[in-house]
Parts: structure tokens; C-alpha cells; sequence
């Protein structure tokens, strides 16, 4: 499959939301790998595959679990930029990537989240994960939330 034809099977999820401190704070939260299933509530067994734990080629395991489909998902760090940027691979069942943008807003960081996802299965994959997007934004969304408070009671500590 070409890269335009990849795309074009594609699905983009972009959420983002204002996290109420520093971005080393957002940073150290979202890459204490055992401990995503904190604020992401859908994954849960987060289990570091790798011999390290930072930097690009860190790997992992989670389980996903997303309208009533439960997965097991490979992920592999394929850009790090401590406190900025953090790029992920999913290399598992589903491909794709995804992205988190830290910027600096005032005191406050805004995190953008970016998924890109291709379904296995061909146009059937693809067409069942256009369908689950909106459930995923929603889940995502509510992720920033729980991170959001997260990062409220790690900055007042």
C-alpha cells in the first residue's frame, strides 16, 4: 500500500485540553509508563518491553479496551523531546501513531493529543474504526480531564 492510499485509510483523532502546571509536570506524568492507566482509563497493564525507560526505541505493552473491543497494543517511542514532544508508534493489531504537543500557555501547559490510526482488515478495519472515532474523541477527552487533575493536585504538592 502506497503512503497516499495509507492515508487515505487514515483516521485522525485530535484532542487537547489546558493542563494547570508546568509542562515537566505533564511531561513526567504521561511517560510514568506503569502508571498511564491513571489518567488514560482505557488501557490498563502497561508493561515496559524495553531494557529502557526514556528516550527513542522505548517500548511497551497495554491493554485497550474501547467499545466493548479489547486489545492487547505494542507501542514504541519514535520521538522524544523531553518536555515538548512525545511521539508514539502503535506497531500492535492497530497501526498508527500518536502525537503529544506540550506548549506553554502563561503557568499552564496545553497538550495536544493527535492519534492516526489505520485498522487492520482492509476497507471493513477502516470503516469500523471511522465509526468508533467519535467514542474515541469522547474517551480521549475525558483522558485530558483525569490528566488535567493530575497535574492540578502534582503542582500544588
Amino acid at each position: 500500500m502506497d503512503a497516499s492510499s495509507e492515508s487515505q485509510r487514515s483516521v485522525r483523532i485530535e484532542v487537547a485540553d489546558l493542563m494547570p502546571g508546568s509542562r515537566e509536570i505533564v511531561w513526567d506524568l504521561i511517560t510514568d509508563w506503569e502508571h498511564q492507566d491513571d489518567w488514560m482509563l482505557e488501557a490498563s497493564d502497561f508493561l515496559v518491553t524495553s531494557e529502557h525507560r526514556e528516550g527513542v526505541g522505548v517500548e511497551a505493552l497495554a491493554t485497550i479496551r474501547i467499545g466493548g473491543i479489547r486489545t492487547r497494543d505494542r507501542v514504541r517511542v519514535s520521538v522524544w523531546e523531553p518536555p515538548e514532544r512525545l511521539v508514539i508508534e502503535h506497531v500492535g493489531w492497530v497501526r498508527g501513531r500518536g502525537d503529544i504537543l506540550l506548549t506553554v500557555v502563561d503557568l499552564d501547559t496545553r497538550l495536544t493529543w493527535v492519534e492516526t490510526l489505520q485498522a487492520p482488515l482492509g476497507i471493513v478495519g477502516h470503516l469500523g474504526l471511522r465509526l468508533f472515532a467519535p467514542l474515541m474523541r469522547r474517551i480521549f477527552r475525558r483522558d485530558l480531564r483525569v490528566l488535567r487533575g493530575l497535574v492540578r493536585a502534582r503542582s500544588r504538592s
